[in-house]
């Protein structure tokens, strides 16, 4: 039995709604990864630490390790990046002690995003200095597949973009 599966299959985080404001509507289920608890009794979804000198943060929801701090090199020290260019660096990058890291996939990326939150829709803390623009997945858009799947962290839209483009890239690895 592969457990990795498990871990990656908790389930969608939950919205962060917490009053009902209709029968049947996210407030009364507030269903998410920890089914059947209710937010303000809830544990802590993303989990900062330093390893050596390196930010990460753990996401129970997902059981996924991103890099935490966006000036660092687990983001490309902040600077934009290429698809293809975004693609290479994050799988040969050694940070944190692990060297298995990758762009995030469309879904992973985007359950970063908190539409309930100014821009950057993202939780900061621990994702420090987020830019409010577009960031890489590593997702081709299946029509044109010179072009790939970006978030909006202004907005928390799905886009595509060219993958000449240059944009933002947070790179992860699974969390065990």
């Amino acid at each position: 039995m592969d457990f990795r599966k498990h871990i990656l299959s908790r389930g969608l985080p939950k919205t962060g709604q917490a009053i009902m404001y209709d029968p049947g509507d996210d407030g009364q289920y507030e269903a998410g990864w920890w089914i059947k608890q209710l937010n303000a009794t809830n544990r802590t979804r993303y989990v900062a630490t330093t390893i050596g000198s390196d930010v990460v943060v753990f996401d129970r929801a997902t059981g996924l390790m991103w890099a935490g701090d966006g000036h660092e090199a687990g983001c490309n020290s902040g600077a934009t990046i290429t698809y293809t260019m975004g693609l290479v660096y994050a799988n040969s990058l050694t940070f944190a002690g692990f060297s298995d890291w990758r762009l995030p996939n469309l879904f992973e990326q985007g359950s970063l995003v908190n539409y309930g939150l100014s821009p950057p829709r993202i939780v900061q803390p621990p994702f420090a200095y987020t830019q409010s623009l577009n960031y890489w997945s590593n997702t081709t858009y299946p029509a044109d597949d010179t072009y790939a799947y970006i978030i909006d962290f202004g907005g928390g839209d799905i886009v595509v973009a060219a993958k000449t483009a240059g944009h933002y890239i947070r790179c992860v690895r699974l969390g065990v």
